[in-house]
């Protein structure tokens, strides 16, 4: 199948829009991909700060009622020899 127009005829030798685009193409400055990856690194982190901070009571919770746990049964973790 080729590619048609509006028309829905196939191309006549005229410049498509994505012809005329590729001709526009510039090279990316090394600050433009400097400020990009710095956004994206501080999300990262912004993300990861706020997992940690969202599962940490559940982790301190968790250990303390296993510590309870652990007091009222009376199990220890001790090897005896």
């Amino acid at each position: 199948m080729s590619p048609s127009n509006k028309n829905g005829s196939a191309g006549s030798g005229e410049d498509q829009p994505i012809d005329r685009l590729a001709e526009l193409e510039q090279e990316v400055s090394p600050d433009f991909l400097r400020a990009v990856r710095k956004k994206i690194y501080r999300r990262t982190a912004t993300g990861q700060v706020l997992a940690f901070s969202w599962n940490l009571p559940k982790v301190i919770l968790l250990e303390m009622l296993t510590l309870i746990g652990g007091l009222v049964t009376g199990k220890t973790s001790k090897v005896k020899p």
